[in-house]
């Protein structure tokens, strides 16, 4: 059953939300207004309330259709590149990932003066209300490039009673904690002691990137290209990682093909006692009519290396923003300033979404209902946001083979970690960075 599937089924659980009731925004609006808005995404379907919702009741409001054009990533990134780079005024609304900022900036308008522009219409809007870990995750070089609108974090998924069975009675706060709680609950070939996802695609940095900043480290410094991801931090976060495959076997063997479905079915299927990955998932692999541990299942911040303050995490999602060629300015801010708003939000999240307010992630009824929430609220406003320099989208596929290499125990971590740190030499030389 792929992602989206167990998306969708997860956006039926349990009763809906009421469809909020909005006045119509409140716009001094130059602009005559268009029959519709054009909007460019990825197809994830976390859009069940924009789609489905939202741009039903935009459309009531002000009479305006939102015309989604919803794309895999790569033809996503492809049209955005092409249509910006020209200055095209026809796209309306970008949603652009966090990876993306860097390239994607100078196309945007400043999103800090559109939110004030908002909040000077509508207080209660509350800008103050979106986490500042998500507004880091939509800024770049000093400008805000969009509004948060789904932001996404790595939290520890643990099924407490295993823990509890094995005479644990905390959660675990250190790597080392952490090592035994999973050779404790280690029942190989039925249920192994930790997940991970091992296959060499992009989900392998999300499943490194926590062990790494939790142990100090990280992957470069942008700013001068000094290159940290061979330093002694990042070595022992990988000796730690690779370690719970090679020297404590605690990973069950086929998680070297995992990437996003598969972590999910693993825990759905029983296949782990806890495991570190995205803090939505907690929903799909905790729903009993989905999930054969559903009900099971307790979330917590990743531990420190050898204190909890340590941890850290990754920070990632997706921003609504309006490019600076629009001829619509207005008219799309509003559709934002609606989609972003309290109400809404809370929606979208039954339907799939990770939204970025406080109030909504702290909302009691969310918390009975899902659970993770509050812990994703407490990660994402420590965590740090995928690197959006736009070198390292080529950097990261090295990366992804040296990670693959030492997990796979084809090289020590500090081989591997030294041959990526070559390679990002050549590649920042071709960049142009100093080192």
């Amino acid at each position: 059953m792929k992602r989206r599937h167990l998306l969708q089924a997860a956006a039926l659980m349990g009763p809906g939300l009421a469809a909020p009731q909005l006045a119509a925004p409140r716009l001094a609006r130059a602009q005559s207004k268009p029959d519709k808005l054009v909007y460019v995404g990825d197809n994830g379907p976390w859009h069940f309330t924009l789609v489905e919702d939202v741009a039903p009741a935009f459309k009531k409001q002000t009479g305006i259709k939102i015309d989604f054009t919803l794309l895999p990533v790569d033809p996503w990134t492809a049209r955005l590149k092409a249509e910006l780079s020209a200055g095209s005024g026809d796209i309306d609304i970008v949603q652009w990932s966090v990876g993306m900022a860097g390239w994607i900036s100078p196309h945007m308008m400043d999103h800090e003066v559109l939110a004030a522009e908002i909040m000077a219409r509508d207080p209660s809007w509350d800008w103050a209300d979106f986490l500042s870990g998500s507004k880091r995750a939509a800024s770049y070089d000093g400008k805000m490039v969009g509004i948060p609108y789904r932001v996404t974090t790595g939290i520890m998924h643990y099924q407490k009673a295993l823990l509890e069975q094995a005479g644990i009675a905390r959660l675990p706060e250190t790597f080392d904690e952490l090592e035994k709680a999973a050779i404790a609950t280690n029942k190989p070939p039925d249920r192994y002691g930790f997940g991970l996802s091992g296959r060499q695609g992009s989900a392998i940095l999300s499943s490194f990137s926590p062990w790494l900043y939790s142990c100090g480290g990280d992957y470069l410094n942008f700013k001068t290209g000094e290159i940290l991801i061979n330093k002694p931090n990042a070595v022992a976060a990988l000796e730690f990682w690779t370690g719970l495959v090679l020297k404590d076997k605690v990973v069950p063997p086929e998680a070297m093909t995992w990437e996003y479905d598969e972590i999910i079915a693993g825990g759905q299927n029983d296949r782990y006692a806890m495991c570190q990955t995205f803090a939505p998932y907690g929903t799909l692999i905790n729903d009993p009519k989905l999930s054969r541990t559903g009900g099971k299942w307790c979330w917590a911040t990743v531990p420190g290396r050898t204190a909890k303050d340590q941890g850290r995490t990754w920070v990632d999602g997706h921003n609504l923003a309006i490019p600076k060629y629009t001829p619509n300015r207005d008219w799309s801010l509003a559709f934002i300033q609606m989609a972003c708003s309290k109400d809404w939000m809370l929606r979208s999240m039954i339907r799939g979404n990770a939204p970025p307010r406080g109030s909504v992630l702290r909302d009691p009824a969310m918390i009975e209902r899902i659970g993770w929430p509050p812990v994703a609220a407490a990660a994402i406003e420590t965590g740090f946001p995928t690197p959006a320099q736009p070198v390292f989208s080529t950097l990261q596929l090295s990366l992804r083979t040296g990670l693959s290499k030492a997990i796979l125990g084809q090289k020590t971590p500090k081989q591997a970690l030294d041959d990526v740190a070559v390679d990002w030499q050549r590649g920042l030389r071709r960049a142009g960075f100093g080192r």
